[in-house]
Parts: structure tokens; sequence; C-alpha cells
């Protein structure tokens, strides 16, 4: 019966999905003083769940799943899909540091969330490599776009899904 629910909350979920742009966006900085890259991601909601429903293959709703719960499942897929990795090619540690609504999209039919977390960055990121794949699976049109700056520097990366890897080598 499990099942069934599943695969009925997936057909749902892909045949309602309200928009036709399949964006995210993402603003870093990178900490000197924590040696961490600070991460805003901005996502649609219905996409974050539609993610999160196969990944766990149970109904997953921000407004209706235990917050503890949906953050768990959150940090699991950005685990696996914004991924930092040094210039030694080591895994970056994330740390989880919360979700909250877009106020401008909050009352729209198709509400966005902005989450939070910090990468660890010890060496700095010049060198690095970023892997936005967030959504690369679920759409064939899925753009993500970050903004990194360290101090008065920036760069603006793009990621599809034929190119969902970016190497760091100076923000300008």
């Amino acid at each position: 019966m499990r099942v069934l629910r599943v695969i009925f909350f997936l057909l749902v979920a892909t045949c309602v999905h309200a928009h036709s742009v399949h964006t995210s966006t993402a603003e870093v900085e990178y900490n000197a003083e924590t040696k961490r890259l600070e991460v805003s991601l901005t996502v649609f909601v219905s996409d974050l769940e539609l993610a999160l429903v196969r990944q766990s293959e149970r109904e997953m709703r921000i407004d209706q799943t235990p917050a503890a719960e949906f953050d768990a499942q959150i940090q699991a897929y950005l685990a696996k899909t914004f991924v930092v990795t040094d210039v030694a090619g080591k895994v970056a540690k994330m740390a989880w540091v919360g979700r909250e609504m877009e106020e401008a999209s909050a009352k729209s039919g198709d509400p966005a969330v902005v989450l939070f977390f910090e990468v660890e960055m010890p060496e700095g990121v010049v060198g690095a490599v970023v892997r936005n794949a967030v959504f690369l699976d679920l759409f064939k049109d899925q753009v993500n776009l970050m903004q990194m700056r360290e101090g008065e520097e920036k760069v603006e990366l793009r990621f599809t899904r034929e190119h969902p890897c970016e190497k760091v080598g100076g923000v300008n």
C-alpha cells in the first residue's frame, strides 16, 4: 500500500508542476575568518519536494513533514548534488544551517525556499571544483546559477546537465 501511495504522489507531483522555468540560484561567499563557503541556495518548493520524494520514496511536504525529517532529507540530497572538492580532490564537509521561505514568493502559487549551509574550505577556494547538480536529474532544462564572492571579487557560474561542474580559478 505504501508503494502505491508513493507512486500516486510522484504522478501527481509531476503532473501538477506549476512552473515551466527550472532554475535555482545560489549566492556563495567565502569567509576568510571561518575558512568556509557560506551558501544560500534558492529553489522552488515543488521541485525540492519532488526531489525528496524520489530520494526517500515516501511523501515529503515542506508544510506537513516534521522539520527535522525534512531537513535531514535536504541534507542527504545536497550531499549528492551540491559537492565541493578542494584542490587535492577531497570532498569538503558540509554543515547545515537551516532554511526559510522566500518572502517575495510565499504567497504565490509556486513559492521558493532558501537553503542555508556552509562548506569547509581551509585551503581557500582557488582550485576547488564545485558540482551543482541540484535537480539536474529531474529536468532536462534545469539551469543552476551561482554567484561566488571572496571579499570584493566575484565570479558567476552556470551549471547544466551537460556541464554540472566548474573549477574555481580565482574569484574576480
